[in-house]
């Protein structure tokens, strides 16, 4: 869905709750982030910010793989045009690769990730960035070449972090 940043703006901040006057490019999925938004009482709270490389298979094009670095987090300035600067949630010199597949990851990417050494664990960049605001400490302490691997509901994803 494609929001302008303005009109990102306009919904967070006024009290207008007329969906259809809104400029997007998905009036059902906004629908249901508005649904969603007033359920759970939702407010802006942070920015999570990253630098990505993403790639898709050429053959398989269920394939993507992200690369995600310098990944930092702020909550005392929450307008986006206002930089990208922040404190790093998780260490610097790491990069989180992402696999995403919707049935099975390749067999060939499955022999790389085994020869890394990837484990299977589990992260949010979300939770990591809120707990680093509130403890003011880097929450994710992965300090070797070995991976960190999560598996998630919708189809697989996979998270895997390395050292630069």
């Amino acid at each position: 869905m494609v929001l302008p940043l303005a009109e990102a703006y306009r919904y967070l901040y006024s009290s207008e709750e007329i969906l259809e006057d809104y400029e997007t490019s998905n009036t059902q999925v906004f629908r249901e982030i508005h649904h969603f938004r007033h359920l759970y009482n939702l407010q802006p709270e942070m920015i999570i910010i990253y630098d990505r490389h993403a790639f898709h298979g050429l053959f398989d094009p269920d394939l993507r793989v992200t690369f995600d670095l310098n990944l930092r987090c702020r909550n005392d300035d929450l307008f986006l045009e206002n930089g990208s600067q922040g404190e790093n949630f998780i260490d610097p010199n790491l990069v989180v690769l992402e696999v995403k597949v919707n049935d099975s990851v390749p067999l060939w990417l499955t022999r790389i990730l085994q020869d890394l050494n990837c484990e299977q664990g589990s992260t949010s960049k979300y939770c990591a960035s809120s707990e680093l605001l509130k403890s003011k400490g880097i929450p994710i302490r992965i300090t070797k070449e070995d991976g960190l691997v999560r598996e998630g509901n919708n189809g697989f994803f996979k998270s895997v972090f390395f050292n630069e």
